[in-house]
């Protein structure tokens, strides 16, 4: 059997993130894991306080259970489709805030509790350094992209000055199939022989 952090790598939920708002209120959405990958962390911030919530193996099973999910693997691919799609909604009473992922009658409801300020400090620096990385990450990709496309564009340019060489070179047999102009009075039939005027009849004096 996997362990849990190989269980929330393949399922592509140990690092998730996503910007919402609430009225006025911009906050994060995040995953992570703990620095002993035996437990997974949702955490919602809005830049000053966090909320998180912090599951271990059996703690997923049970909020399974109580989001009518039939497996795991379920349960984590609608967190991260909720992610990646922005079907993500939060709201905040007193010290608990509620995280509702999903839309429609396959929603996700998980309550997060504020953090102690030893947790605040180390959850702000993990995030970021992981969104600072995932910046950095995003733009190597991006250049190596921009270089892709202006190798595509000067290949092309390329064969279409290779084009234009081969439409300026003589073409063969391009004099030969030019229509030969008769010379006036020569027959079309037989070129060597002149046409022969058609006969008026004889015309007598008067």
């Amino acid at each position: 059997m996997a362990d849990f952090a190989t269980i929330l790598a393949d399922a592509k939920v140990d690092n998730l993130h996503k910007v919402v708002q609430n009225g006025r209120q911009k906050y994060l959405c995040f995953t992570s894991t703990t620095q002993e990958s035996k437990a997974w962390l949702l955490e919602v911030s809005d830049g000053i306080d966090i909320w998180l919530l912090e599951l271990d193996q059996d703690d997923l099973e049970t909020q399974k259970d109580l989001n009518n999910t039939a497996t795991t693997d379920a349960f984590l691919t609608r967190i991260r489709n909720g992610f990646t799609s922005g079907d993500i909604s939060v709201a905040r009473v007193g010290t608990k805030l509620t995280l509702t992922v999903g839309k429609g009658g396959s929603t996700i409801s998980l309550d997060l509790f504020e953090a102690r300020a030893a947790e605040k400090k180390n959850e702000f620096q993990s995030i970021l350094f992981r969104l600072a990385e995932s910046c950095s990450h995003l733009e190597t990709q991006l250049t190596a992209a921009n270089q892709q496309v202006d190798a595509l564009k000067a290949q092309k340019a390329s064969g279409r000055g290779i084009d234009a060489l081969m439409d300026l070179s003589p073409k063969k047999g391009a004099g030969q199939n030019k229509t030969k102009q008769n010379k006036a009075g020569m027959s079309v039939i037989n070129p060597s022989s002149r046409k022969r005027k058609a006969a008026t009849g004889v015309v007598f004096g008067d």
